[in-house]
């Protein structure tokens, strides 16, 4: 190109571009309404299709999903939420795929990254002298690689999302939208394809990690639990102690009792090392209102340690086992080799209850969210399953999965639904 053609250009390109700037807050600002589905009445709704993922409704900005392979029945206008065969979909906390696109990438230890799904949380950051870093917890987090796999195009970071909003069947109006009529040339629906790209790991932020452990105090078990095993729990030995006993307290009263001893046939399997002691739980088949118990390791000093002025007995709070509302009997899987089923179903049952998430806890106590899209929540003939997708399960995340579940009362319960264990290994 000569130097008085690349001029032209220039000023062509100089004189177009508050028009282009125009056009893309116009379809910012269509792409906002769209995703958020708030419109006149608040009656509109929105279908979202991402690759690899079953659809995603959206209603006043909230997030709901059908069960598998049920898809959304087409909106009327009237703002019902409904799947085939006349199901109600399920409302779910977030989408790991669209909520990528406006979360930071974090990056802790191990080069570990992740988005933080809903919270950024501050914390003081203990390493580096009383700083602040930014993060989320454990349970909030979606890895980088797993939303690259599942949310992006094949060998790119760009994720493309298909919208379709359905108005309120009073709006008539699709000007107001999208004024141009290039996108919304009708008003049932108006469509738009939009696409963004994921961060790079070197645009992460770093982070500490400040909430290894925090799960491990509870577990929510129904009264007819049978046969319950609790999740292992590591209990760091205190410098200068040594493991003694377990001891628990009632919650109701502070009842004290032995839970390596009992009239119960309550039995606890412990392991012990340099540093940890881990502990398990063991419940007989019929449970007892004792169970409901605050558990603790007691630790005496050394020998070598005897005068001075320490403490004679330390105890660590490891567990609380308190009532639940969901009624699960949780499945154990074994791998073999490296192999596992691609789904599992499990027998769930919770009156007025929403399952928020599901958590994975590795037997040495790191703890990481699973994806929405991995499991569902199916009703067949009344009776409701929790399947879950294994497909994309590593040996190296195997462990207790724990559903988080917000009651009838709105407080969050933990309660475990499955375990799968490493081939020759005893979690």
């Amino acid at each position: 190109m000569n130097a008085e053609a690349k001029k032209k250009v220039d000023v062509l390109s100089d004189e177009l571009l508050p028009y282009i700037i125009a056009e893309q807050e116009r379809r910012t600002t269509l792409y906002k309404r769209i995703m958020t589905a708030i419109q006149n009445g608040e009656k509109g709704v929105t279908i979202a299709e991402i690759r690899n993922k079953p659809p995603l409704i959206i209603r006043k900005g909230l997030f709901y999903r059908c069960p598998s392979n049920r898809a959304p029945k087409e909106p009327d206008g009237s703002g019902t939420l409904m799947c085939e065969e006349d199901i109600e979909p399920t409302q779910i906390m977030y989408d790991s795929c669209l909520s990528a696109e406006d979360k930071d990438l974090y990056v802790v230890a191990d080069s570990k990254y992740f988005f933080c799904n809903r919270h950024n949380v501050e914390g003081p950051d203990l390493p580096r002298n009383g700083s602040t870093v930014i993060g989320c917890p454990p349970m909030e987090r979606t890895s980088l690689n797993y939303t690259t796999t599942k949310c992006a195009l094949e060998d790119t970071d760009d994720v493309v999302v298909h919208y379709r909003y359905y108005p309120d069947r009073s709006y008539k109006f699709v000007m107001e939208l999208d004024p141009d009529h290039e996108v919304c040339d009708h008003w049932n629906p108006c469509q738009i394809g939009y696409i963004y790209s994921l961060p790079s790991p070197d645009q992460a932020v770093l982070a500490n990690e400040l909430w290894r452990d925090e799960d491990a105090i509870e577990e929510f078990v129904h009264s007819n639990s049978v046969n319950y095993t609790s999740s292992p729990r590591r209990v760091p030995i205190p410098s200068g102690y040594k493991f003694q006993k377990l001891w628990a307290k009632r919650t109701i009263d502070g009842f004290g009792w032995n839970p390596q001893a009992n009239k119960w046939h309550a039995t606890a399997d412990i392991k012990q090392d340099a540093k940890f002691v881990t502990v398990r739980l063991n419940f007989p088949e019929n449970w007892s209102d004792f169970f409901y118990s605050t558990y603790y390791a007691v630790f005496v000093r050394d020998d070598h340690t005897r005068r001075s002025k320490k403490s004679p007995q330390k105890s660590v709070k490891f567990l609380t086992i308190t009532m639940s509302n969901a009624q699960v009997v949780p499945n154990l899987i074994q791998m073999a080799h490296g192999n596992i089923t691609n789904n599992t179903q499990i027998p769930y049952k919770c009156t007025r209850c929403h399952l928020q998430g599901i958590m994975v806890r590795t037997p040495d106590g790191y703890v990481h969210n699973v994806d929405p899209a991995k499991y569902r929540i199916k009703d067949v003939d009344r009776k409701q399953t929790l399947e879950i997708d294994l497909e994309d399960i590593k040996p190296s995340e195997v462990g207790d999965f724990f559903a988080m579940i917000q009651n009838a009362d709105g407080l969050e319960e933990r309660v475990k639904v499955l375990t799968i264990q490493a081939p020759g290994k005893n979690n």
